[in-house]
């Protein structure tokens, strides 16, 4: 999963065309559609065909694409036809001025055929046309750039929702663990007890030690379910399905500098790319407002063949206008108006954005590089703790240690995988983040596996995730 997003939007375009396909598909998934073991890959894969938020984002592309064709519909010809048949009465009255003409009445009518077509036709108006298809063609940029960022948004939704269940699974098992030693140390605090070498207050230490693990692991396992409904919910599906997660990979250094991240998110973040679109289409519609103060050359064209009675009677006519605005109560002044008004408003909506974005790159750099520092560390922590509660261990079994010792000794270890589990999947977390940020987001290369629109099975699992082209770095490492 190496391949960047910019030389993979492409098949994640295709895929917003299948998921359009699916948009009617039940919300709750199938059962078992899920894995009882959970990669990284298969989530994607899952969301992908699944997530709402990309049909939103695959439909608003749709709606800009017709109004592309909708504005290049003004260089073809417009034609219209009719046949139609009358029939009426021919009653005439009085003129009003007294004239010759007798007023009548007849229950008698009489037929007429009605059949014409017409055709209409901008010959010149000044680059109007080309105008609105400017500006309808800068807004589907704007909504294509808008679809990567509604995929780049998915993905990293999944993985920050991935990281965290693999968190909480984590933490579920160092909780499982404590419980063990806690119980470990209940035994061998009434054993002495009972041969009359501890007091009694070590029972009651460890018994109380013993409920809080309990209760710490009531707390694990709700959040390990709580992580379940994030990830479901980020995949965009309904499901009862106890499924797990793989557990993290080996450790990998990430390294880049923070005047790179910042370059790159400036030149790849889709949202900047979209944002200098509108702004093209901004100045796009100024030109049109513009163009309502010159004339239109048209030109139309008409045929008829009427008649009340066979053989009906041909006509055909030509007309040539030239059409100038002269006054129109100030309306395009005003039209001019608020278009550049609008062109300002979006620009400053662009800097606004840039400061954002700004702002997000600093912030996950500073996020990884710390993470990474605790990352550094935290192992030596465990081993630390584990040497430090095997020696406590050893000197209260041998009357030379309080129970006391042995309960810092146990929360020290249990802090310490605690630390060690939250440093890695913070670490996961800060990556993807820094990535999403630089608008550098990675999407799986397997998005051609997800169902056609003829296909209505469960989503095909993604392959296994291959190992890292270069060895895992150590965790000690600098």
């Amino acid at each position: 999963m190496k391949a960047l997003v910019q030389g993979a939007v492409a098949a994640g375009l295709m895929l917003l065309g299948t998921v359009g396909a699916i948009a009617t598909a039940a919300e709750t998934v199938p059962s078992k559609v899920v894995p009882d073991v959970l990669t990284l890959d298969n989530a994607l894969a899952i969301a992908l065909a699944n997530q709402p938020s990309l049909r939103v984002a695959a439909g608003n592309q749709a709606v800009n694409e017709a109004r592309v064709g909708q504005a290049r519909a003004g260089y073809f010809p417009q034609i219209t036809g009719r046949i139609a048949y009358q029939r009426a009465t021919a009653n005439v009255a009085t003129s009003f001025g007294g004239g010759p003409i007798q007023r009548r009445t007849s229950g008698e009518s009489f037929g007429t055929y009605l059949n014409n077509a017409n055709l209409n036709q901008t010959i010149f108006d000044f680059g109007k046309i080309r105008s609105q298809v400017d500006t309808a063609e800068f807004n589907l940029q704007a909504a294509r750039s808008d679809t990567e960022t509604a995929l780049q948004t998915m993905v990293v939704n999944v993985q920050q929702a991935y990281y965290g269940l693999q968190q909480a699974q984590r933490l579920l098992l160092v909780s499982n663990e404590a419980m063990a030693q806690f119980q470990k140390h209940l035994d061998l605090a009434k054993g002495r007890f009972k041969v009359g070498v501890a007091p009694k207050i070590d029972v009651t230490t460890a018994e109380v030690d013993l409920s809080n693990a309990r209760l710490s692991l009531i707390t694990a396992k709700n959040n390990l379910s709580l992580a379940r409904v994030t990830l479901n919910n980020a995949m965009g599906i309904i499901t009862p399905d106890q499924y797990r997660v793989q557990e993290p990979a080996p450790f990998e250094q990430y390294t880049i500098l923070q005047d790179d991240a910042l370059e790159k998110a400036m030149r790849a973040r889709p949202e900047l790319i979209s944002q200098r679109a509108l702004e093209q289409a901004a100045e796009a519609a100024i030109r049109t407002a513009e163009k309502d103060y010159l004339p239109t050359v048209t030109g139309a064209a008409g045929y008829s063949y009427n008649g009340q009675e066979f053989p009906l009677i041909w006509n055909w006519n030509v007309l040539g206008s030239l059409n100038i605005p002269i006054f129109s109560g100030f309306l395009t002044k005003q039209q001019v108006a608020e278009a550049r008004a609008n062109l300002l408003k979006t620009k400053a909506n662009g800097d606004v954005l840039k400061q954002t974005v700004l702002a997000e790159v600093s912030q996950a750099f500073f996020d990884l590089e710390a993470s990474k520092e605790r990352l550094r560390f935290t192992a030596v922590a465990v081993t630390q703790a584990k040497e430090r509660m095997a020696l406590v261990e050893g000197r209260y079994r041998a009357g030379l240690s309080t129970a006391v010792e042995v309960t810092d000794a146990e929360v020290a270890l249990v802090n310490a995988q605690v630390n060690d589990v939250v440093a890695m999947s913070n670490y996961q977390a800060a990556k993807a983040q820094l990535e999403r940020a630089m608008g550098m987001t990675v999407i799986p290369s397997f998005a051609s596996l997800l169902p056609g629109p003829a296909e209505t099975g469960p989503v095909p699992m993604a392959p296994a995730r291959p190992g890292p082209e270069t060895g895992p770095v150590p965790r000690g490492a600098p």
